[in-house]
């Protein structure tokens, strides 16, 4: 198997994974979207409180002032918080999109982009979903962190080198990728051992070609050697 076509299977893999996690949220959910309007205001005040990426241009004049003038008191003081809108003040579009990205979130990790597509493919406009991802303000660094590790937990093999092309592949920022990276707990001889039994599997024999294939694979030398050595041996 060439190098293209087993970075496709894998590609497919990947691919494959995450449909059949968006296919059980949606199979599970049923027509809950619809009345999403009930969401407790408790359960969205309690998300994380991070980073801010999206200012949706159009959303209520309101939500805007009262952003500007908890910045304009952030500078003054560090302990004072954004406050929010309470959620009856809200449309009933905008909470079925707050609710909505929740429900996702609470599914699968999704990068900003991501999310803000499978909101439109749920008849959510763009508007809303922004307003929806502003107002949950949501932490990306750790949501590519946790999709890092879900990645590594399905045993299809990277380095980490393909492991941040992968991340980045999904939409996320270089920032995220690299916060990801670096506070993911991945063994990353395992993951050079799995790609070294598949190189094996297609007729690669000695320990020399096995240790160049997974050098190209990105993994460092070290760890190419001691998984082409372990594998050998098993």
């Amino acid at each position: 198997m060439s190098h293209a076509s087993r970075y496709f299977t894998r590609l497919t893999a990947i691919f494959f994974l995450f449909f059949m996690i968006s296919c059980t949220k949606q199979n599970e959910e049923g027509n809950t979207v619809e009345s999403s309007s009930k969401i407790s205001s408790e359960s969205i005040e309690n998300s994380s409180v991070d980073s801010k990426k999206i200012y949706p241009e159009n959303s209520s004049a309101d939500f805007k002032e009262r952003s500007k003038d908890n910045g304009t008191a952030g500078k003054e003081s560090s302990s004072v918080e954004t406050t929010k809108p309470p959620l009856e003040s809200l449309s009933e579009n905008q909470v079925q999109a707050i609710q909505t990205a929740k429900d996702y979130l609470d599914t699968m990790p999704l990068s900003q982009t991501e999310l803000l597509q499978m909101l439109t493919v749920e008849d959510i406009n763009l508007e809303d979903a922004e307003f929806a991802l502003e107002y949950l303000d949501i932490d990306w660094n750790q949501e590519a962190r946790k999709k890092a590790k879900e990645y590594c937990k399905h045993k299809i093999g990277f380095s980490k080198v393909k492991l941040k092309a992968q991340l980045l592949f999904d939409h996320f920022t270089e920032e995220e990728a690299d916060f990801a990276l670096s506070h993911v707990n991945v063994n990353w001889i395992e993951q050079a051992e799995i790609v070294a039994k598949e190189y094996m599997e297609d007729g690669v024999s000695s320990k020399e070609d096995l240790i160049d294939v997974l050098m190209n694979e990105g993994f460092t030398k070290k760890e190419a050697e001691k998984a082409a050595r372990q594998s050998m041996q098993g």
